[in-house]
């Protein structure tokens, strides 16, 4: 019975969301005819220029806001889906007499050559992403830039579509005696605004924001940084080829040329993501539209008109620097909150087998001339708690970094449940079953707490993202499913209760705490915490310390702990590695590694043959 009434909401639903499209479908041609008899032919244009600006901004603001990538090419791609677009349908036009007295198969054709544009752009924004996206930064926009370039002056050099001279007569598909051209860029605006915000705004979306904010720190959580990085170009790159597409077949313009599509174009793309506001929808759906109509909107004034425009600009971008809406985000849905009493354990107690479970093998480290590690030994057993110590410099966050693949050791080999882990990416290490913080703590920082966490669940959501597009129900299950374990984490330290607000707004204990949670969210078998105490009052070191005990003793997690507060080791695990100048000199219980001769000196500085007294710290 529960089956049955399951199934009929599932239809009921999806009924009602086709009921609702079909509805926006229907506004969209009642706001074409209402435009078309009321607006004139040029303020008409203006509306069409407007929705095509937008979804560029858009398809751009995917890629530099939500991602991080500064691209300058943006207008390249826009050519692609143009010229892609317009050859296709000259040629069909020219091949299918019939489709001249058929509005159905030219409404058809239309949109299968606008859907072929934007292919055709996100074919070039995959062979332009793939080697250019290993750059970061300035790099990375000269690289696009030059891209963006390469792709208008093949097109100069390219006879079969005009040269030069460009695409003349490119017959108006779009117009036919049911719709108007303003209908597609409408249609179009809708699709490309709602299939980003879904994206982004799903649980697999966070992974674009993630790279953006700490790539390093992305990828630690399972995140395959440059898939999602080339995933944002190519989707970038499509929607910038449909707005491609329809500009060309525009009836107003039904012209193209490499021209239109010079390095200035991508500028204003670029302009209108700044000024809408990096990462915000809503702000690029404001600054397309208002810079778009803007320099029209002064043409009275004459020539003086770009010099007020560009004024305006600079007045704009030093009083909100941010854009003008940062990055809020206009939301019509009320947020479904869940209650912190009604969350289940987040962790499920475990009974470790004691055999080992990650191995190190004389594992070295070489930086040129510099050892940082050198024959390194480790075996650690399912459900101890070891920890790391020895001086600055020792070596031991060296060893992390190898552990979970951002370093691959010079020699040696590291094994996971007998799975090789030297050489393969942090991501996978991290799905494997190796989570950490960081020394320096590295939260994605303009995320919320929330979001924060459920970063740890991007590889783990269990959907494709067309899913999250269709807002299909398992889709929404599985939504609500990551939340509650992530507020169930979040419980466990404390946190829930200000789980809405900006990581980079918590304060220094909390944002360690945090960074310990996001780490359990991974469900680890390993987890490597670098300093978790650094900077605590001793309060904070304590509760930490009985949080880390509570992990191991009643979960059985298998950790290994870097730290220099010296209580904290000695209180709460049971076997001890000490390291100096890269090597280990020391391994033991607390009491042996209190005592022993070689530690001390490594602490105190003393030569070795001097007698000195034991490191005076109690056990907790």
């Amino acid at each position: 019975m529960t089956t049955v009434r399951s199934a009929f909401a599932t239809v009921l639903l999806l009924a009602l969301r086709y009921s609702l499209l079909a509805a926006v479908f229907a506004l969209l041609w009642l706001l074409d005819r209402a435009f078309a008899a009321r607006l004139d032919p040029y303020a008409f244009y203006l509306l069409r220029l407007i929705g095509i600006n937008l979804i560029l901004a858009v398809s751009l603001n995917l890629i530099m806001g939500f991602t991080g990538q500064f691209s300058l090419g943006h207008a390249g791609f826009m050519a692609v889906g143009a010229y892609a677009a317009a050859a296709t349908s000259q040629w069909l036009v020219a091949h299918s007499p019939a489709l001249a007295n058929s509005p159905v198969l030219q409404s058809l054709v239309f949109l299968g050559v606008t859907v072929l544009g934007g292919l055709a752009a996100a074919l070039a924004g995959l062979i332009v992403g793939l080697p250019t996206l290993r750059l970061r930064g300035d790099y990375l926009a000269i690289a696009t830039l030059g891209f963006g370039e390469i792709i208008r002056v093949t097109f100069v050099n390219l006879e079969v579509v005009g040269g030069a001279r460009g695409l003349t007569d490119i017959p108006p598909l779009g117009v036919t005696p049911v719709t108007s051209h303003f209908w597609w860029v409408a249609l179009w605006a809708a699709i490309t605004l709602w299939v980003v915000y879904r994206i982004v705004r799903c649980t697999r979306g966070i992974a674009f924001q993630a790279v953006r904010e700490d790539e390093l720190a992305a990828e630690c959580v399972g995140i395959n940084t440059t898939y999602y990085k080339v995933l944002a170009f190519v989707l970038g790159a499509f929607f910038a080829g449909v707005a491609g597409a329809l500009f060309a077949h525009d009836p107003d313009q039904r012209y193209i040329n490499p021209d239109t599509f010079k390095f200035m174009k991508s500028i204003e793309a670029v302009v209108m993501v700044i000024v809408g506001g990096l990462g915000s929808l809503t702000g690029s759906v404001m600054a397309a539209s208002v810079l778009t109509a803007l320099p029209e909107t002064l043409r009275s004034i004459g020539e003086y008109r770009m010099v007020l425009y560009a004024l305006l600009l600079i007045v704009l971008m030093l009083t909100r620097p941010a854009g003008l809406l940062g990055g809020w985000e206009l939301s019509w849905r009320r947020r479904e909150e869940i209650s912190p009493d009604d969350l289940e354990q987040p962790l499920q107690p475990h009974r470790p087998t004691g055999e080992t479970l990650l191995c190190l093998r004389d594992c070295t480290m070489q930086f040129g001339g510099l050892v940082a590690v050198r024959d390194f030994r480790l075996a650690l057993r399912e459900g101890e708690l070891v920890g790391l110590i020895g001086p600055n410099g020792a070596g031991k966050t060296t060893v992390f970094n190898l552990i979970t693949g951002i370093y691959t050791p010079t020699a040696g080999e590291i094994l996971l449940d007998s799975r090789r882990l030297d050489g393969q990416p942090p991501h996978l290490i991290a799905r494997w079953g190796v989570a950490r913080t960081f020394q320096n703590i590295r939260l994605f920082k303009e995320l919320s707490v929330l979001d924060n966490v459920r970063a740890a669940f991007v590889h783990q959501a269990g959907y494709p993202f067309w899913a999250a597009v269709l807002a299909l129900p398992h889709q929404q299950k599985r939504e609500r499913e990551i939340e509650r374990k992530c507020l169930a984490l979040l419980k466990l330290f404390g946190l829930h209760e200000r789980r809405h607000e900006k990581a980079k707004n918590l304060p220094y204990g909390d944002q360690r705490r945090l960074e310990i949670v996001r780490a359990l969210a991974l469900a680890p078998k390993v987890l490597l915490l670098d300093e978790p105490t650094a900077g605590m009052n001793p309060a904070e070191t304590q509760a930490v310390m009985h949080l880390i005990k509570r992990l191991n003793d009643e979960w059985g997690l298998t950790i290994l702990l870097i730290e220099h507060d010296m209580k904290v080791v000695m209180g709460i695990c049971r076997r001890v590695v000490v390291m100096d100048f890269g090597e280990i000199i020391a391994e033991g219980s607390p009491e042996q590694i209190r005592t022993d001769p070689k530690v001390i000196a490594a602490y105190l500085g003393e030569p070795m043959e001097q007698p000195t007294p034991p490191l005076d710290v109690q056990p907790m």
